[in-house]
């Protein structure tokens, strides 16, 4: 089997990463085109239109663009497109929220909706209870990664459609809500590069949300409270498969949902049974080809390809750790340039405008599904999965010849998560109970959605505790911390927590952010990531409260 390290390193490759030290705003990756052999196994779409900026208005997308110094879309451009839309459209409406980039830029969002009440401020409290009672709310975001420009494309050419289509538009917004946020990253997209502006990867940020900008977004999301999601994103597919690099990358388009086991399985079931198989359906009627988002190994002809992970500190796990079906996909793009230009954005368009279609033709299902999924995993008395593994199997994957451009399919090891195994498990406390020294603590669960209570008198009663057998710190730095891999004894005592400490029930929608953070040997937990710092011998300050 892949060791963990293996696939870290890989996973950087997919993204269109080196080792090479990172620069402030200079973070661009190398251009790698397709040769003209595996380049014609990606012609055109045909019958789809485009109406997106770089496709409506081709004069608009800069020349450099060619080179891979930038993206095809400034964001006076963007800007300009969303206000337009929602200028004729009285079902859009266009915010420039409070909260601003790491650089000052605006993070313009668009909400879809034909219900009344639809909000004309920026409050964080409002979208939710904007929504008619039982209809579906969709969450679309892109542009988290910078140089990832399919995925706001795509993003931007549903709302094209919407506008193109106003029998469509009226059909879809009958039965849903969406609040779109097109592009995430607008410092990275300017220097075209992966992260924020401070080097941090947007993407890796979602439990010890190191950074405002993550914070600031989360909160609008969980404000909105979705119930289907979705996660537009590019992958690399520069750096070939193969002992002698003999593989290139098929799949135009990559797609997962979620599989964190702490998401309520009915979301599961349905992501995978109702949604997956509808992307991909409407991926094989375009001509494109598809797969589970990989990574995998270079070097080698003994591939090992994982599938996503449960991994709650990436951005799309933690939206589904809300209790909502939360899907990523990934177009064939990064280090192309503008290479297969059209062909990425159709991809990406077909899979975002199936979720939604989806969602709008199965809503009653997909509603109903989703919260009593909610009100089932805030009852459970099921244990909770602390830390999960994949399950090997032996499957064929689809590559192409780089020599010859021919389609080939080689017999791999595939670490299968759907679903994961759980291998840590843990009896469901009906608290967490910490003191008040720990407030930062206390806001970081909040700003997932969580909802912590400050004690107004006392606690003192008998709860489980964790001693610390082992604490294994990194030997490398993951974004400035090196991270503790921890394991514990559990031993039962009696405590007191004064008054102004805090209590986190887990009889609540977004417990799962609690469970993944605050169980210490989870791999994104406040332990691993010293938010708690932690030695062997140590008592670990968060306590079970059980029932």
């Amino acid at each position: 089997m892949m060791h963990v390290p293996e696939i870290a390193a890989f996973a950087l490759l997919r993204a269109g990463l080196t080792a090479a030290q990172l620069t402030y705003a200079s973070n661009q990756v190398e251009v790698i085109p397709d040769s003209e052999a595996v380049a014609a196994n990606f012609p055109e779409v045909e019958d789809v239109d485009l109406r997106s900026p770089a496709f409506a208005n081709p004069d608009s997308v800069p020349a450099t663009f060619a080179n891979g110094t930038s993206g095809p879309t400034d964001q006076a451009t963007l800007d300009y497109f969303l206000q337009t839309l929602a200028a004729r459209n009285e079902w859009m409406t266009y915010h420039s929220p409070d909260f601003k980039s790491e650089e000052g830029r605006s993070i313009p969002y668009v909400y879809l909706s034909t219900s009344k009440g639809i909000p004309t401020d920026t409050s964080h409290n409002t979208y939710g209870n904007a929504s008619a009672p039982a209809k579906v709310r969709i969450w679309m975001q892109g542009g988290v990664h910078g140089n990832e420009p399919a995925g706001d494309q795509a993003l931007l050419a549903l709302l094209g459609r919407f506008d193109a289509n106003a029998t469509w538009a009226a059909s879809i917004l009958e039965k849903v809500d969406i609040m779109m946020l097109p592009r995430y990253n607008p410092d990275g997209v300017a220097y075209f590069q992966r992260y924020f502006a401070t080097s941090f990867d947007p993407n890796r940020d979602h439990t010890k949300l190191a950074r405002q900008q993550t914070r600031d977004i989360k909160q609008l999301m969980v404000s909105f409270a979705p119930h289907v999601g979705v996660d537009c994103h590019e992958y690399s597919p520069t750096t070939p498969f193969g002992a002698n690099e003999q593989w290139v990358d098929a799949q135009d388009g990559q797609f997962s949902a979620m599989k964190n086991a702490n998401i309520h399985p009915d979301i599961r079931n349905i992501s995978e049974a109702v949604f997956a198989n509808n992307i991909a359906a409407a991926m094989e009627r375009r001509g494109l080809r598809w797969g589970p988002y990989i990574v995998g190994p270079s070097g080698t002809d003994d591939l090992v390809l994982e599938e996503t992970t449960g991994d709650a500190k990436i951005g799309d796990s933690a939206v589904a750790l809300t209790q909502a079906i939360m899907f990523l996909t990934e177009t064939r793009g990064i280090g192309l340039a503008d290479q297969h230009w059209q062909r990425r954005v159709a991809t990406g368009l077909t899979m975002v405008e199936t979720i939604v279609q989806t969602a709008a033709d199965r809503a009653e299902e997909v509603y109903s599904t989703v919260e009593n999924a909610r009100a089932k995993f805030i009852a459970s008395t099921d244990d909770i999965i602390v830390t999960e593994s994949a399950r090997p199997t032996n499957i064929t994957w689809q590559f192409i010849e780089a020599t010859t451009g021919e389609l080939v399919d080689i017999p791999v090891q595939f670490l299968n998560t759907t679903p994961v195994v759980a291998n840590l498990t843990r009896a469901r406390p009906e608290a967490y109970v910490f003191s008040r020294a720990w407030a930062d603590v206390a806001e970081r669960l909040r700003v997932t959605g969580v909802e912590v209570k400050t004690l107004q008198s006392d606690f003192q009663g008998e709860v489980e505790v964790f001693n610390i057998t082992s604490a294994g710190v990194a030997r490398t730095k993951y974004e400035g911390i090196a991270r503790t891999t921890v394991t514990t004894e559990t031993m039962v005592k009696e405590v007191r927590i004064p008054a102004g400490g805090f209590w986190v029930s887990t009889r609540q929608k977004n417990a799962a952010h609690a469970f993944v953070t605050l169980e210490p040997e989870g791999i994104d937990s406040y332990a691993t990531f010293n938010v708690f710092p932690v030695s062997v011998g140590d008592e670990y300050q968060v306590y079970r409260v059980m029932a």
